[in-house]
């Protein structure tokens, strides 16, 4: 095993907390030895032989000190709570869906009401939700661009059929957009759910837009909290609007 992959297996198997207090162990000096495992306290089996690997590697490597251990601790440390934040959630509607954060219904609203610059949102079938219209609205007052793309009737060639001609025709000051039938192949529906907030985050997934899907339905998606990837998936569809491809309604 070399010194590289010893830190990497501390930072495995240890909390943060224990990988910042090896990590000020060996900020006093080098060859800390028998103070780096006195160090994990309440660690597993496996933490403690990481910690006993570390020590043996860097007693058998050269020109290693302590406080360049330490740095190399803590680096790998940030690296995997940075990693942590933007990792997926899972958002569920539907039996067994417990804790806000996995509810379709409360991650939308929690996106939309924490909009502070831009919204897009992408739905197939999508009805007039009073909750989310207040939502929109108020984001409209906060003076958030809200850009939405929906199926209709008439582009789908009567593939959709939805009860609400013009959903959230009520709110005001956001921008409406569709698939002209002809800028699709034959046949082709506007499938798509998605909500990006900001540019940052987004909510990707089976929802449509209706009570049954934010109520009843077994739906799933994911919490996208990785800032290029929502990026990304916003880029997509403002390049078809740019394009053309996505028109005003």
């Amino acid at each position: 095993m070399s010194l590289e992959r010893a830190v990497g297996r501390v930072l495995h198997h240890l909390s943060d907390g224990q990988v910042e207090a090896l990590a000020a162990v060996c900020d006093t000096g080098p060859g800390a030895g028998a103070a780096l495992s006195a160090s994990v306290v309440g660690g597993t089996v496996a933490s403690r032989e990481a910690v006993k690997a570390l020590a043996t590697e860097w007693a058998a490597s050269d020109g290693f000190t302590g406080p360049g251990i330490a740095l190399a601790l803590r680096v790998g440390l940030l690296a995997r709570v940075d990693a942590r934040a933007r990792r997926a959630l899972p958002v569920w509607t539907g039996p067994g869906a417990t804790g806000e954060q996995r509810l379709t219904a409360s991650v939308l609203h929690e996106l939309v009401a924490g909009a502070r610059e831009r919204i897009l949102l992408v739905s197939y079938a999508a009805y007039t939700l009073s909750d989310l219209a207040a939502d929109l609205a108020d984001a409209v007052a906060r003076d958030c661009t809200v850009d939405v793309v929906f199926e209709t009737e008439e582009d789908s060639s009567g593939g959709y059929h939805g009860p609400h001609s013009t959903p959230f025709g009520a709110v005001e000051g956001i921008r409406r957009w569709r698939w002209p039938a002809d800028q699709r192949p034959a046949g082709a529906a506007l499938h798509a759910k998605l909500l990006v907030v900001d540019g940052c985050r987004a909510l990707l997934g089976s929802a449509n837009l209706t009570h049954r899907a934010l109520s009843a339905n077994l739906e799933a998606g994911l919490l996208v909290r990785d800032p290029e990837v929502a990026g990304e998936l916003e880029s997509h569809v403002l390049g078809l609007m740019k394009a053309g491809a996505l028109e005003t309604s």
